[in-house]
């Protein structure tokens, strides 16, 4: 019999944890990977966690242990603390086993291959969906969504490497690479995700170092902003209609994206408001109900694993309909309600250290884009932290990519990679 090589065990090993949370979008699936595939890497390690890594989750482990402590203070169920839980440990695990994997495979460009090849795979499969829907509907994008997906992070991960040239310097995929490139590019712009575009862009100019406080990185700061306000100006200054079909439901998308973060008045019985203001109106509820703890202990450390915000009313989230809700869409509010304002201050240290990697004193070109990713990074979990949960997303794999990125800081902070 034939015997597989552990280099092997290790790449297909990665490819689960990149390909499997976008392909099944499971909890329970992702908890037993996760699982599994940190205590092998850990037991076959044989060493303490190197400091840079574990200077990086120690903040978010941190939100997992207040969570702990705050949940023997309310009552829960069972089910719930556990899922929340591993909803808390999930990103810890995923940046360490990301970090192990990378070290352990000895082809370093696998990775980078590894992103592009799943983005080729979905792509495909995307656009195939894409034109199913098409060949016998009329182009409505929120039902072409609906039905074809709402979006792949792996996509937007291998546009900026094929577009941006990353990789190491012994990096190459095919001849095929052009074809790649722009099979990748038709099915992310076939998504019509606000949240992909936004963080293309936030991780392009965090990589190229225009995000930098400095003077450079103020001009570009500067002139974004000002071309954001601009076109919300000429956003407001025309009638959208909300259920035309085509390309007016992304401009109407985009110009109710700040009160559906921040307005949080409903209307239980109006299904356009309801969806228009939901993650205001979920967070508005935990925030109400953190205040009507104890002495506002709540506010302070959360109310710990298990704890469900009520919504006040049974909101049609499924089919049986759902009145308390973990986690939410908001991410800060998640974190505030498991781990109060102490886990925001810590969620809040993860990401500033994650950003200032961007100042550190570079040796070569590749240690220099590998810390301007990170800090991208940590810009691009500001933002989405804010509208689908950030790293405790159940389908972000960036925690992966994160971890291996950690070890290639490490690794080749002295040398071309």
């Amino acid at each position: 019999m034939m015997k597989i090589r552990t280099d092997t065990i290790y790449k297909s090993m990665l490819l689960c944890m990149i390909v499997l949370p976008i392909l099944v979008v499971s909890v329970e699936l992702n908890i037993i990977m996760s699982v599994l595939f940190s205590v092998v890497l850990l037991v076959d390690a044989k060493n303490r966690l190197p400091v840079k890594l574990l200077n990086l989750i120690s903040p978010i482990l941190v939100i997992l242990l207040i969570s702990i402590v705050s949940s023997f203070f309310y009552p829960s169920q069972i089910y719930d603390i556990v899922k929340d839980f591993f909803y808390l440990l999930k990103p810890i695990l995923f940046i360490i086993i990301g970090y192990y994997l990378v070290k352990k495979i000895k082809n370093k460009a696998f990775l980078f291959k590894l992103i592009i090849y799943s983005a080729v795979f979905f792509a495909f499969l995307h656009l195939i969906k894409v034109m199913s829907f098409l060949f016998e509907n009329p182009f409505d994008i929120n039902r072409l969504r609906n039905f074809a997906g709402k979006s792949n992070y792996i996509e937007m991960l291998a546009l900026l490497l094929l577009f941006l040239n990353l990789g190491p310097s012994n990096f190459q995929i095919t001849r095929y690479t052009r074809i790649f490139k722009y099979l990748i590019l038709c099915s992310f712009i076939l998504y019509f995700s606000r949240t992909m575009f936004v963080g293309v862009l936030i991780l392009f100019l965090s990589i190229k170092g225009y995000l930098k406080f400095n003077r450079r990185g103020l001009i570009y700061t500067t002139a974004i902003i000002t071309a954001i306000l601009l076109f919300y100006v000429y956003l407001f200054s025309i009638e959208i209609d909300r259920d035309k079909p085509g390309i007016s439901t992304i401009f109407y998308k985009i110009k109710i994206a700040p009160s559906e973060i921040f307005s949080s008045e409903i209307d239980r019985n109006n299904a356009e408001s309801l969806w228009d203001h939901w993650r205001g109106y979920e967070a508005l509820k935990a925030f109400e109900q953190l205040k009507d703890t104890p002495y506002y202990s709540g506010l302070i450390f959360g109310k710990g694993l298990g704890s469900l915000v009520d919504l006040g009313f049974v909101a049609p989230l499924n089919e049986e309909g759902m009145q308390y809700v973990s986690p939410l869409h908001n991410g800060y509010a998640f974190i505030m309600y498991k781990a109060g304002f102490a886990g925001i201050v810590f969620f809040l240290i993860f990401i500033l250290y994650l950003y200032l990697q961007a100042y550190k004193k570079f040796h070569n070109i590749n240690f220099y884009l590998i810390n301007n990713s990170l800090s991208g990074i940590a810009i691009y979990y500001v933002f989405t932290t804010l509208i689908i949960n950030g790293i405790y997303n159940q389908s972000d794999i960036i925690t992966i990519i994160l971890g291996g990125l950690i070890f290639f800081q490490k690794h080749f902070s002295s040398k071309e990679i």
